[in-house]
């Protein structure tokens, strides 16, 4: 016998269609959520981690009670409990100390969802085995990599520990400034298992030291991007025994992208983007010096013949570009 749990990360709910999106994006939210609620009944799951990230508004009073409602409603029939991990998403400024004024605050009040973060743990035992599942959720954009290492295993037979943040096998820092940890840095830890949320993109499962790192990206695709028309949403299913830890992807039924993206307008966005960028470049090669060492500027301060008005306002121009 084992004892299954099913992953899900990143679903951002909202009560607002993301501007990519031509379909209903609560219904289509809502139909993954179901998808997972019966996986979760297929395999007799014990419990479905959450991965944070689940509501897409950080200000409270932007998300509607009819969507906490219908939120709430729709876990009420499901055959396990959910235990969640905030995201930065979660709550406003990305600090889940404001989760009692958060939708998600709400949900784990109502219990609903159980709190999967700092003391809050969940440990199911089944047959002799015994799994442990710790959170470490989104704490800013430079890691504290002593919620890491400072994880220590009892008696548990598998230490499981789902983080809201970017990870992968390469490790660095995202272009905003955000740390990336790197599967590496963790082989020493004491968690048998990883489950990131917070990167939306598929990477995969890997297995490095003895550890397994899942990575499998966001259950929804709110951009229009190219990895989210290529990328299909998925859940996973860890199969513990004691022997171990299986990992099963399962990819999601959703519509295709040209049904479900303005595709259209994702062209006309991106024609819009590189003829901003000719005029752009245009413009700046215009400002650099001629051959004679006179740049547009001193040309146009030199024209002695348009009035000192003119003059003026189209260096005013030339500045602001």
């Amino acid at each position: 016998m084992t004892i299954n749990l099913v992953w899900r990360t990143d679903v951002h709910l909202s009560d607002r269609a993301p501007s990519s999106r031509t379909d209903e994006w609560a219904d289509t939210v809502f139909d993954k959520l179901g998808q997972v609620r019966d996986l979760a009944r297929e395999v007799n799951a014990a419990a479905i981690l959450d991965g944070g990230d689940f509501f897409h508004i950080k200000s409270p009073g932007r998300n509607s009670h009819a969507l906490v409602h219908r939120t709430a409603d729709h876990h009420s029939n499901y055959p396990c409990p959910v235990y969640c991990t905030p995201g930065n998403h979660d709550s406003v400024y990305g600090d889940y100390a404001f989760l009692p004024q958060q939708p998600l605050g709400v949900l784990y009040s109502t219990g609903v969802y159980k709190r999967l973060y700092d003391e809050h743990e969940a440990v199911f035992t089944h047959d002799g085995v015994t799994v442990r599942v710790v959170g470490v959720p989104y704490h800013g954009t430079s890691y504290d990599m002593e919620r890491f290492t400072s994880i220590e295993k009892g008696d548990e037979d598998i230490l499981i520990c789902v983080a809201h943040v970017l990870a992968s096998q390469k490790g660095g820092t995202m272009f905003e400034g955000e740390d990336i940890i790197k599967y590496g840095d963790l082989v020493d830890t004491a968690p048998d298992v990883y489950l990131f949320g917070h990167w939306h993109k598929d990477q995969g499962v890997k297995e490095i030291g003895g550890k397994q790192f899942v990575n499998i990206g966001s259950l929804t695709r709110g951009a229009l991007s190219q990895d989210n028309m290529d990328r299909i949403p998925s859940a996973a299913v860890l199969r513990c025994t004691s022997k171990g830890v299986e990992v099963e992807v399962r990819p999601l039924n959703v519509g295709p992208p040209e049904e479900v993206f303005d595709v259209e307008g994702r062209a006309r966005q991106v024609k819009r983007q590189v003829e901003m960028d000719s005029f752009v470049t245009a413009i700046r090669d215009a400002l650099q010096p001629k051959e004679g060492g006179e740049t547009l500027v001193a040309s146009i301060a030199g024209m002695e013949d348009v009035p000192n008005e003119i003059r003026e306002r189209a260096l005013a121009y030339l500045e602001r570009v």
